[in-house]
Order: C-alpha cells, then sequence, then structure tokens
C-alpha cells in the first residue's frame, strides 16, 4: 500500500519552480518585444519568447507525465470540501492555462510565417503567411495571457494565505527540502 507523501518529490518541485522562472520570462519578453522599434534585435527577442513558450509547452508534458505517476500530499485534513475543489478546479485552469497559452503562441507565430529557431534546430511554420489570421490568433493569445497572470496571482496569492494566515504548512509541500533528494521518483 502506498502511503500519500508529505510533500512533492524532488522532480515535481523543480519542475514547478523551473516553470514559474520560464513563464515570467517569456512575460518579461513579451513586454520588452512591446516597446522594440522593428529590427533584427526585436526578431531575435520574439524568437526568445517562442522558444520560452515552446519549454513551457514541453515541460508541462513532463509535468502531467510525473503528476500522473507519483503520488501527491493530500490537502490538510481539516480542508472544506468546497475549498478542495476550488483548488482542483484552479490547478486545472492552470495547466489548461499552461498548455493553452503557449499553444496559441505557437500557432500565431506560425501564421505569421515564423518558425522557432531552438539553436540547434528549428522548427518551420507548416503555415503560409497570413496576417489576419495571425492577428487574431495573437489577440487570442494575448487575452489569455493576461488570465494567465490573473491566475498565477490567485495562486501565488492563496499559497501566501495558507503559509502566512492558516499557517497550514501547505506552501512546505512545494519547497524544496534537505530530504528531498530521497523523494526523487
Amino acid at each position: 500500500m502506498q502511503t500519500t507523501p508529505d510533500s512533492y518529490n524532488a522532480l515535481m518541485i523543480a519542475i514547478h519552480w523551473l516553470m514559474a522562472a520560464i513563464v515570467a520570462s517569456a512575460a518579461i519578453s513579451a513586454f520588452v518585444i512591446d516597446e522594440m522599434p522593428n529590427t533584427a534585435a526585436k526578431a531575435s527577442m520574439a524568437n526568445l519568447h517562442f522558444v520560452f513558450g515552446s519549454l513551457v509547452l514541453a515541460l508541462v508534458v513532463v509535468r502531467v507525465l510525473v503528476r500522473l505517476t507519483t503520488p501527491v500530499p493530500a490537502l490538510p485534513a481539516d480542508t472544506h470540501p468546497h475549498v478542495a475543489k476550488a483548488a482542483l478546479v484552479g490547478h486545472m485552469g492552470l495547466y489548461a492555462l499552461m498548455i493553452g497559452v503557449p499553444l496559441i503562441g505557437v500557432i500565431t507565430a506560425f501564421y505569421r510565417g515564423r518558425g522557432i529557431d531552438f539553436g540547434l534546430f528549428q522548427i518551420a511554420s507548416p503555415f503560409e503567411a497570413h496576417r489576419p489570421t495571425s492577428k487574431f490568433f495573437k489577440e487570442i493569445h494575448e487575452l489569455m495571457a493576461w488570465g494567465f497572470f490573473a491566475a498565477i496571482g490567485g495562486h501565488a496569492l492563496f499559497a501566501l494565505w495558507h503559509h502566512y494566515i492558516l499557517k497550514d504548512g501547505l506552501l512546505d509541500r512545494i519547497r524544496f527540502t534537505k530530504n528531498d533528494a530521497k523523494k526523487a521518483p
């Protein structure tokens, strides 16, 4: 019989914080791109943004696989069922946005006629450039990104609420400890 761990394993913790850093980098690069003149540097920054988004997509696949194959800590015993349901819906929303935002971004780039250069290899656009379609998907991408930022902010606020107000140890489940090396799958 498998017991419920007190915290996530080291791989899940690493993926969580790595994705947080990559999502933040993608957001920062997007804001920088908006302020740049149309130059080769802007194209390079846009490509970097596409790479960050592609990394998010790749990591979310790994994250889902690890999440489905490893035990996760239970919520605190006194968690109200409505709060547990809200946490589940919130996390499902975050996963949907981790997939949707970069996927729509890649589609936007491809309809713009741009591929993605990863340095060691490139992915060419499978679509013919079509500016109106690209603009349509760009609008969706940006709206979803703002929703993603709001969801991330809510996620962080609830984590801090659990840590500082409820003091239920929930945030400790996703932090590295000395014993994390023992928890890797």
